[in-house]
């Protein structure tokens, strides 16, 4: 079972934006550096480890040259694949793969993404949460940036930046909509 947690943000990230993303992970315990080697790491195409200076993980990503896939650090053997890619018409998404962490690493990550989410709540759009992996993304896509739900599977929840929860009135449609008092509400399925 695959967790994970996709933060969709408006704009495409640069890479001084991106570093500032990940400047404030650190400060939760999430880092691009390798905490032994001191170097960033993309996974190729078959999962395998491509070793890059930080600063060339952080260029390629402001670059937009496609999707990426990266590891942000909890510890020296314990990592956070994140899933980098832009979607049409102007959205960066971020997608945490939480699977094969402790329960307690999990809250750590999960907890970074939020205060990260906090941080940047001027730009969120949403943060889609999936305890079972089970979402396509092209369904996840459909479902926060065009406010279509999907046929199948859905997310657990979806937290919704609380101003922008008239844009998708055909989501809530049956839906459990709690408003977090933080700027955001959470959209749950029965």
């Amino acid at each position: 079972m695959e967790t994970y947690l996709s933060w969709y943000c408006e704009g495409r990230m640069d890479e001084s934006e991106f570093r500032s993303v990940t400047d404030h992970l650190v400060q939760s315990g999430l880092t691009v550096e390798h905490p032994v080697l001191g170097c960033g790491m993309l996974l190729d195409v078959v999962g395998e480890q491509v070793k890059l200076p930080v600063g060339r993980v952080l260029e390629l990503v402001g670059l937009s040259v496609g999707p990426l896939c990266m590891q942000f650090w909890l510890s020296a053997d314990t990592d956070v694949v994140c899933d980098v890619r832009y979607v049409a018409p102007d959205t960066q998404v971020l997608t945490f793969v939480l699977g094969g962490l402790t329960e307690k690493e999990r809250e750590q990550a999960t907890a970074a993404v939020q205060r990260l989410i906090q941080r940047e709540l001027d730009r969120t759009v949403a943060l889609l949460v999936d305890l079972g992996g089970e979402t396509a993304d092209e369904d996840n896509d459909a479902l926060v940036l065009y406010g279509r739900l999907p046929m199948g599977p859905r997310p657990d929840r979806v937290q919704f930046r609380t101003d922008r929860l008239s844009a998708v009135p055909a989501v809530l449609a049956g839906a459990e909509v709690t408003d977090l008092g933080n700027g955001l509400s959470t959209v749950r399925w029965q």
